[in-house]
């Protein structure tokens, strides 16, 4: 059970974010949903506070590439539920056209918001301990020339990751850091994927590799959080291999993800 997890989850209003988000409600979580889309986001949260309680969830307006709003959003979600404990840094889209912006939300939001996770959880530091899952992708781990620049950002999502999972003073910190590399899954960023020069060409490798269903994402999801030590460890959710759990160190990726 997460009965203890205090969650603040990134880009929740939709997709990914929201069934993370359900899914650490039903194992008894508290979570802090945020998300761009106000509108969106404040639907999910009267649903959701109907289901499980006005106590167990909230939802803030969150544009994670302004590091101002970030943090405005995070510590509105300690002053409610008194800590986070679990950050899920979600939030992400799949724009080639907008380089910029893609760079700012998947890759500059995430590590701002491990950033401000760290600096809140971390026991030297007066914190309660805590766990940060980026939320990357198989395109950060295998090259596609399609989307070079979706690549980019999720390959320095995975270095981060990697890096800050090596810290030797992580243990005194009693802070982890976990990855979940999902392949093509079906949710809308889908639909920016398409919007390349070659949309038929990324047509034909989405067909040869195929679409992970939400709920087998929010498996390999819940197998992170759920670790009693997950620092360093990617899981990669593909539909041809499932669920693929890789410690630390290991790097015995499929070369057709």
């Amino acid at each position: 059970m997460l009965l203890q997890r205090t969650a603040f989850v990134t880009g929740a209003a939709q997709g990914l974010g929201k069934a993370f988000s359900e899914a650490l409600l039903e194992k008894g979580a508290r979570v802090c949903l945020t998300d761009i889309q106000t509108q969106k986001g404040l639907l999910l949260e009267s649903e959701l506070q109907k289901k499980y309680g006005k106590d167990k969830c909230m939802f803030m307006q969150c544009d994670v590439s302004s590091a101002t709003n970030l943090r405005k959003s995070f510590n509105a979600a300690v002053s409610q539920f008194g800590h986070i404990d679990l950050v899920v840094n979600n939030a992400g889209i799949g724009d080639e056209s907008n380089m910029e912006k893609m760079i700012n939300i998947n890759l500059m939001g995430a590590i701002a918001g491990s950033a401000l996770g760290v600096e809140h959880m971390r026991k030297d530091k007066g914190g309660k301990g805590g766990v940060v899952i980026n939320v990357a992708s198989t395109a950060g781990l295998i090259p596609v020339y399609l989307i070079p620049s979706y690549c980019a950002t999720k390959f320095g999502l995975v270095g981060y990751h990697r890096s800050c999972a090596s810290n030797p003073h992580l243990k005194e910190m009693g802070v982890q850091f976990g990855c979940l590399c999902p392949a093509f899954t079906d949710t809308d960023i889908l639909k920016d994927v398409l919007k390349v020069e070659y949309p038929e060409e990324v047509k034909g490798i989405i067909q040869q590799v195929g679409i992970n269903p939400v709920e087998r994402v929010v498996q390999g999801f819940l197998q992170l959080v759920e670790s009693p030590n997950c620092n360093g460890d990617i899981v990669t959710v593909s539909a041809q291999d499932g669920i693929q759990y890789q410690k630390k160190g290991s790097n015995k990726w499929s070369s057709h993800l």
